[in-house]
């Protein structure tokens, strides 16, 4: 029977090999695609780790290991060699070019009399103490240390120089002492003056049964290749901590310390320390979660044998950051493969259906002559069985090749350098391919299984009418998927994520979450079948009606009609139709979006091209501004300040903190990044509600050489100083001391007061001082550039703090420089110009307005300004510029749903220590280096939040410490054609510049440069991101073009067979060739046309839908800004360009066999 089974087969696929050999394709491509998903990931895990690997120096990446013990014997020496040896050293082992242990002592002193020095000769000892801190009176200072080491490959490693190597020395003598032999490097020698021959003696600084050891040096040695790596054990393991003392570390054989030295204080400790020297170059992706593990079990049994534990390597870190970033990066391609496994398995199913109804003759043939069901579907499984076989066999082989020529195609060379990707095989690639061509199995087997329970007649039967209902629309099978696709969906809205922290902390993926896109096209695909041929049937109805009938080709009435009469011959293609392009459209978006969406990232987070922060600026000196300095320089096109600040606001009984930003509304739209979804569009009017008017105070005239005020003091405060506070054209600010409340002016030669009466009240004064360049208060003094403002007047007392008073101002002037002319700049007529200053709460009760005699009439033109008391140091007084009373603000839509303010109402923050009112003017949802963590923010105006931090002190000048530039580089990398990942190139070449001219300007050192550049080569280099999304949208395009292309080729060839005597009836019932002709076109162009027009539309939604849920990890870190859905057009618009011409000519091909049907032959009898 089997044999007649073999031969049955052997002669159905030699009669059908043409269709079988596309449905042979499917299988062995479902199984080539679900190995290659393992041995793909496989591959960039490689890559992507080799490159992160890469990016520290091969120092970081070796693993040092410091270990205590106490005692030092033979036996505890064994124990923790073993563990070493027996966990990290034996599983790092095939990742290592070397590794090596050494151990050491406790630290000795030095058993000779130490010298006597004054204290301030000691390195190692305080003055604390001492009488007085007398110089004179000499202390005992030994700084000396020595301590017993051994050197491992000591022969190959130490040149002796001078003497010879120490030998093995454990024997106590008779008077109970112990004397060993060691070497000691050159260095160490000759600052502690010990040569070779010398007995150097040395004692425990802590409590043993002896006190005293001695040393022999038996020679001098010098570092055989000191830059070697594999002295970092006698570096930073061994190496000296500190530089206050000098150690002589005598390098001995390893039995002296075991043997000898440890019997003889079996109180003493020794550090041992492990250098492992790993080849990163060896370390594969799979093995990086086993190697932390490793790790992490090393450090917890060692930890129980030993005293001290200490692993120093960044390899741990790296490879966490990197498990962190493949999981996250990974779930997106997972997802697109998934979706195109479904594709070629649903164009196995299709195929594997056509193959059956191409035999369904056959079948019913075999039937009548005594061939049982069973029989005819031993032939069918069998048949299967070996497709899948060939399939899972050659499959992940098929994979390998592919998946290693990726690398070597140039649109893809970034990923590996041009060479072949590192591909192997795995059990896990086999098991893949073996479930894929299970999979195909089944969808040969279940159209098989319908096939034979029909009979001759009934076969004839189901081609004469139309099929009947598939079972999926029969039983609405497909609606209850579409419920099963919202339930999902419903999930995943609640989970907001395709990973979740589970209660443990761990970060969890739901597998049937990840399957959702898949599921939801093929459900999609079934309703929107199931409503195709209404759809058909209305239009038909239609399109027969007059007056459309008149005006309507019959013969496309016909196809149409045709179509809704037996939608489920075009359904099979329509559906896979639909598959394909929701597939292309949806790889396309997923890739081109995350592909935007990290250069997006990079972009909001680094705010401009360049920029700088922690910018702290030296008092005094000449005046300069940084950002005229910045603009300057050759590279950069402008450069704009930034005030950033954190705020703090009450909530409740909460005080919250927030940030706070001052940006230079002029400036900031030539630096920064902006989208249109941030809510500032268009920038210009959206920004301008932060507009205060200007730099706000006084201009003083450029003559101006003093500046002074006519004051009279209601009540005399020695101690209280009055003080203006001033700004020069680069918006340093400094203060200048006009006098004092007796009154008494600081210039006394330029402005003479009258002498003070005791019992007398104080009389009118004009005060003042110079503006030029002098200390005050221990700030040195600016030389400041015109033009000046004056910002605020007011008054201090720096010992006790203010008590309540008053005191009149009758104008404020500027002297010339030659003392001949006043000019006045306030004469105070109306104060409605004037704010008193708020620097603390306390100050709410200060008052300003115009004086009055004691009988309550108005002085005309002079103010009276009131205070309260406050602590020592608080600067009270009146402001210019009563518009900055409340500052504008633009605030976050977090900052309004947490505190408010979104109607109008005034909210009062706190602003390095100073309440300060805000409005908000409007709201937004992103602005750049901000919300990253979905924290609530506020934007104000850089000359108000500067004026405002300011003018309430009298000492400091605040300048903002960040910069924001947009370079040369950065605008020539927005205009590349390329696109932005293929142009950039690390390192901007402004930074340089940038780097040099703060140098050269009274900047302190330790200011970060932040460039954009380097954050958008690390996105074009990861091949996680990049050039991995790239290749596997490649791989999607590949099976869009080939499975639609011979998909429908073959449903082409099936669906012209089937009907021949079909169109051969129409041509007999009056249809022209010219008729018949346009109704195949048609037929063929409603389908594809209908079928890859809802694809398209089902990816491109798709893809809207399904992004938010990939903007945000299991930790809810959100993806800063959003995702912006991106599709890349221009590959899919080639693939399916290329499917076009496909089906072009494959249409042309059938209109040819139309045209050459012979009539007669196929309507004579039997035919039919």
């Amino acid at each position: 029977m089997i044999s007649n089974s073999f031969s049955l087969i052997v002669k159905r696929t030699l009669a059908h090999w043409r269709l079988l050999s596309a449905v042979v394709v499917g299988v062995v491509l479902a199984s080539t695609i679900m190995a290659s998903s393992v041995i793909f990931f496989d591959a960039l895990r490689d890559v992507a780790l080799q490159r992160a690997l890469a990016s520290h120096e091969p120092a970081d990446i070796d693993v040092l290991v410091e270990a205590g013990q106490v005692p030092t014997s033979p036996d505890t020496h064994a124990t923790i060699v073993d563990a070493m040896n027996g966990s990290i050293v034996r599983r790092f082992s095939p990742f290592l070019n070397d590794d090596e242990f050494a151990l050491k002592t406790w630290t000795f002193f030095v058993d000779l009399p130490p010298a006597m020095v004054a204290p301030s000769d000691c390195p190692c000892r305080s003055n604390i103490g001492l009488a007085n801190g007398d110089d004179d009176q000499l202390i005992e200072c030994d700084c000396r240390r020595v301590a017993m080491m051994t050197l491992p490959e000591v022969d190959d490693r130490a040149i002796v120089v001078e003497g010879r190597a120490p030998q093995i020395a454990t024997t106590v003598a008779a008077d109970d002492s112990l004397q060993i032999e060691g070497m000691l490097d050159v260095a160490s020698a000759s600052q502690m003056g010990i040569s070779v021959g010398d007995i150097y003696p040395a004692r425990p600084h802590w409590e043993d049964s002896h006190d005293q050891v001695s040393i022999l040096v038996t020679g001098l040695y010098e570092r055989n290749n000191p830059e070697a790596p594999h002295w970092r054990i006698q570096n930073e393991a061994f190496g000296s901590r500190t530089d206050t003392l000098q150690f002589a570390r005598f390098v001995v054989p390893e039995t002296t310390i075991l043997e000898g030295l440890g019997p003889y204080f079996p109180n003493m400790g020794t550090d041992y320390a492990w250098w492992l020297d790993v080849d990163s170059s060896r370390i594969a992706a799979s093995e990086t979660e086993s190697i932390r593990n490793t790790i992490d079990a090393t450090e917890r049994e060692l930890k129980s044998i030993v005293d001290g534990f200490l692993l120093r390597s960044d390899l741990p870190q790296v490879l966490s950051a990197f498990e962190t970033d493949l999981f996250f990066n990974r779930l997106p391609m997972f997802i697109v493969l998934i979706l195109i496994v479904l594709v070629v398995l649903y164009y196995v199913v299709t195929l594997a259906s056509l193959l059956v109804d191409a035999q369904r003759s056959e079948v019913g043939l075999l039937r009548t002559r005594g061939a049982t069901s069973r029989q005819i579907l031993a032939v069918f499984i069998i048949e299967a069985g070996l497709l899948a076989a060939i399939a899972a066999i050659s499959g992940p082989f098929l994979a390998v090749l592919g998946v290693g020529f990726i690398g070597v195609l140039p649109i893809y060379s970034e990923l590996n350098g041009g060479d072949p990707l590192p591909v192997r095989l795995t059990v896990g690639a086999f098991r893949m391919a073996f479930f894929g061509g299970l999979l195909g199995l089944l969808a040969l087997f279940i159209p098989a299984l319908r096939a034979t329970r029909l009979g001759l007649l009934a076969s004839r039967v189901t081609r004469a009418r139309p099929a009947r209902l598939a079972v999926v629309q029969r039983y609405y099978l497909d609606l209850g998927f579409l419920g099963l696709v919202m339930f999902l969906f419903w999930q995943l809205t609640k989970q907001g994520s395709f990973v979740a922290v589970s209660v443990f902390g761990e970060t969890t993926v739901n597998q049937l979450i990840l399957g959702v896109p898949a599921i939801f096209l093929v459900a999609a695909g079934l309703v929107l079948l199931r409503i195709f041929p209404v759809g058909m049937d209305l239009t038909g109805r239609f399109l027969s009606k007059r007056p459309m009938s008149s005006i309507t080709p019959p013969a496309l009435i016909l196809g149409i009609w045709q179509m809704a009469r037996n939608p489920a011959h075009h359904s099979r293609l329509s559906l896979l139709l639909i598959l394909t392009a929701a597939l292309g459209v949806f790889a396309a978006s997923f890739g081109a979006t995350l592909e935007q969406s990290a250069i997006d990232t990079a972009y909001y987070r680094t705010g401009a091209d360049v920029k700088i922060t922690s910018v702290n600026i030296r008092d005094g000196g000449i005046s300069f501004s940084v950002t005229d300095e910045l603009t300057e320089l050759e590279d950069v096109e402008a450069a704009s300040p930034v005030y950033r600040e954190t705020a703090n606001i009450t909530a409740g009984v909460n005080v919250d903190s927030f940030q706070f930003i001052g940006i230079d509304i002029h400036t900031m739209e030539e630096v920064g990044w902006f989208r249109d979804d941030f809510g500032l569009d268009p920038f210009e009017s959206k920004i301008s509600v932060l507009d205060v008017g200007g730099a706000a105070g006084i201009e003083l005239p450029t003559e101006g050489r003093w500046l002074t005020a006519s004051v009279l003091p209601l009540v005399r405060q020695p101690s209280t100083f009055i003080v203006a506070r001033l700004s020069d054209a680069n918006g340093q600010f400094f203060s200048v001391p006009l006098g004092s409340m007796i009154p008494l002016a600081s210039d006394q030669l330029r402005f003479n007061c009258p002498i003070p009466v005791d019992g007398e009240p104080p009389e009118w004064c004009r005060i003042g001082s110079s503006i030029q360049a002098a200390p005050f208060r221990g700030v040195p003094g600016l030389l400041p550039k015109n033009p000046m403002r004056l910002h605020s007047i007011g008054v201090i007392d720096y010992e006790n703090g203010l008590g309540p008073a008053a005191i009149d101002i009758d104008d404020i002037a500027v002297l010339n420089t030659d003392g001949t002319e006043l000019i006045i700049i306030e004469t105070f007529d109306s104060v409605n110009n004037w704010r008193t200053m708020v620097p603390t709460r306390e100050a709410l009760g200060d008052n300003l307005g115009r004086a009055t005699h004691p009988d309550g009439t108005p002085i005309e033109g002079v103010a009276r300004l009131r205070w309260t008391s406050s602590g020592p140091r608080e600067y009270r007084g009146l402001a210019h510029g009563s518009e900055l009373e409340v500052v504008p603000v633009i605030a976050s839509v977090a900052f309004i749903e947490n505190y408010g303010g979104g109607d109008g109402e005034l909210l009062e923050i706190s602003l390095d220590g100073t309440p300060v009112k805000i409005s908000v003017r409007d709201v937004i949802e992103y602005f750049p280096t901000l919300s990253l963590d979905q924290e609530p923010f506020l934007i104000a105006d850089f000359e108000a939040i500067h004026e405002r931090l300011n003018i309430t002190r009298t000492i400091g000048n605040i300048q903002p410490t960040e910069f924001w530039m947009s370079t040369v580089q950065g605008s020539e990398l927005l205009e590349a054609e390329e696109g932005i990942l293929e142009s950039v190139v690390g390192g901007d070449r402004a930074v340089p510049e940038i780097t040099k001219r703060l140098s050269n300007l009274r900047v302190r050192p330790g200011s970060n440069t932040i460039d954009r550049t380097q954050e958008l080569a690390a996105v074009a280099f990861d091949p996680l991101v990049s050039a991995g999304w790239r290749a596997l949208l490649g791989i999607a395009f590949f099976t869009v073009l080939v499975v639609s292309a011979v998909g429908f080729l073959v449903h082409a060839k099936v669906s012209f067979d089937g009907r021949r005597a079909e169109l051969a009836l129409l041509r007999t019932i009056g249809l022209s060739m010219k008729q018949l002709l346009f109704l195949v076109v048609m037929e063929q162009v409603m389908v594809i046309g209908v079928a890859v027009t809802l694809g398209i539309f089902m990816g491109a939604q798709m893809g809207t839908t399904i992004m938010p849920y990939l903007a945000s990890s299991g930790e809810n870190a959100v993806v800063v800004p959003p995702m912006a859905v991106q599709i890349d057009w221009l590959g899919f618009g080639i693939t399916f360009g290329l499917l076009g011409l496909v089906f072009l000519v494959v249409i042309g091909l059938i209109l040819i066999s139309v045209y050459r049907m012979s009539i007669h032959h196929i309507m004579r009898m039997g035919e039919s």
